[in-house]
């Protein structure tokens, strides 16, 4: 569907963040007005009813834009082979495994030392378990994230992992990781500026003054760890407040509710990809 005031708005920021024009821009701009009426659709499906939505919604395109922007080119050229292939990602000719990298082989670096290994195996696809940074002693395995931008300097680095995708890129192999994208560690600065009394930061998550809410929620809601995390809500004496940690205590449950947490997520998503890894697996 045609959709002339969303399209015109895509089409006037990206004239302005594309002065020059490539066969590379004009493909993605063509890509994006193709589905820029169903992005509209599901975003006012989701924040319709919110006050500033249509100022959240040009935030959302700036984001999209942004990170084509900062896009390298060699990636850009890889997303056109990609397409090329269509639903590449679907072929019979991949194979993955999944492992823990320091349980497999101590460290990122070591990792791109065994790419002949995966060879020999047929493997093309590689699944690293969480490598983010979390707090020692409430990491979840990694899965309490209090940094989606940093490593944990346990595995390495970012550098190690970039580079590790570029020799895997070498041989035709794609590289994926874990995003967690419904909670973060209460370490996280999120968290951190929650505590603090940052209502902007409060409204990241789920908190509440009192158990009002918080008791008509657990009426319904499945305990995930009964015995070593109990109930789905935890008192912050920080900032006074309940907020919502459906998993463990120390991991807060991000609030979609609100569409800057949307924003923000989507941000990091495209941060991921833009440090070239091929596949996403969302976790709960």
């Amino acid at each position: 569907m045609y959709d002339f005031k969303v399209h015109s708005k895509i089409e006037n920021i990206i004239a302005n963040k594309f002065p020059e024009n490539s066969v590379e821009h004009n493909l993605f701009f063509s890509r994006f007005i193709a589905n820029a009426s169903a992005i509209h659709s599901l975003f006012n499906e989701l924040y319709g009813e919110c006050e500033n939505r249509h100022l959240f919604f040009d935030e959302t395109i700036e984001i999209i834009v942004g990170a084509f922007i900062n896009r390298s080119l060699q990636l850009r050229k890889k997303d056109i082979n990609k397409l090329q292939k269509e639903n590449w990602f679907l072929s019979n000719e991949l194979a993955g495994m999944s492992l823990y990298v320091d349980r497999f082989c101590g460290n990122i670096s070591n990792l791109k030392e065994k790419i002949p290994y995966f060879k020999e195996l047929g493997v093309n696809v590689l699944h690293l378990m969480p490598l983010f940074e979390s707090p020692e002693g409430e990491s979840d395995g990694g899965y309490a994230v209090s940094d989606f931008r940093k490593v944990y300097k346990h595995f390495g680095s970012l550098n190690d992992l970039q580079h590790l995708q570029q020799s895997m890129s070498e041989e035709d192999m794609y590289l994926m990781i874990d995003i967690v994208l419904n909670h973060t560690s209460h370490k996280h600065e999120w968290g951190e500026k929650a505590k603090a009394g940052d209502k902007k930061y409060q409204d990241f998550f789920y908190m509440y003054d009192d158990r009002k809410t918080p008791d008509e929620f657990e009426k319904s809601m499945p305990e995930i760890f009964p015995e070593s995390s109990p109930g789905n809500f935890t008192w912050v004496k920080e900032c006074n407040k309940w907020v919502m940690t459906v998993f463990h205590h120390y991991q807060w449950d991000l609030n979609y509710t609100n569409p800057e947490v949307f924003i923000a997520m989507l941000d990091t998503i495209f941060f991921y990809s833009n440090i070239a890894i091929d596949i996403l697996r969302i976790d709960a």
